[in-house]
């Protein structure tokens, strides 16, 4: 049983960096080819948000670039903390005032995002990304909350705080 949740772990997080790969992918283009530079600093600049035209270059530079790490699982936890940061600072400077729904220019889809960026730095890119080649999981500690079945089946572990 435990090796099937484990399988479906991976492909949960393989599927969740793909799909949010490409949006980090289609957000930074869109704000480069569509939107455009000087729009997306004007954006910034009239909410007083200091160094915006160098602002918005690593913002697209990490979602572009960022979005094709997360497709392959390579620097998925780096990612995902460069997400929550991210969104974290757009809901505290931009949308704090607008409301919650996205219709309304609120924050709803950055906290999404943030909480995504939150999954993918606790539980990495799973067995199927790229960060496996380069970085090998810690073995367990020992302070699993359910027990070996194979020692001791049914053993429940208890930490001590």
């Amino acid at each position: 049983m435990q090796s099937f949740l484990r399988v479906l772990r991976d492909i949960g997080l393989m599927l969740t960096r793909i799909v949010i790969g490409v949006v980090l992918v289609a957000r930074g283009w869109h704000r480069w080819q569509e939107s455009g530079i000087a729009g997306e600093v004007a954006l910034l600049e009239q909410a007083g948000v200091p160094y915006a035209s160098t602002l918005i270059w690593l913002v697209i530079g990490f979602e572009i670039i960022g979005g094709i790490l997360l497709v392959f699982g390579l620097a998925t936890p780096l990612i995902g903390l460069g997400m929550i940061v991210l969104n974290v600072g757009v809901i505290v400077l931009l949308r704090s005032g607008d409301g919650f729904y996205v219709h309304e220019h609120g924050w709803e889809y950055n906290a999404v995002q943030a909480v995504v960026g939150l999954l993918l730095l606790t539980h990495g890119s799973g067995r199927a990304g790229l960060d496996h080649l380069f970085v090998q999981p810690k073995e367990s500690s020992g302070d699993d909350l359910i027990g070996d079945p194979t020692t001791d089946p049914g053993a429940i572990q208890t930490r001590d705080y």
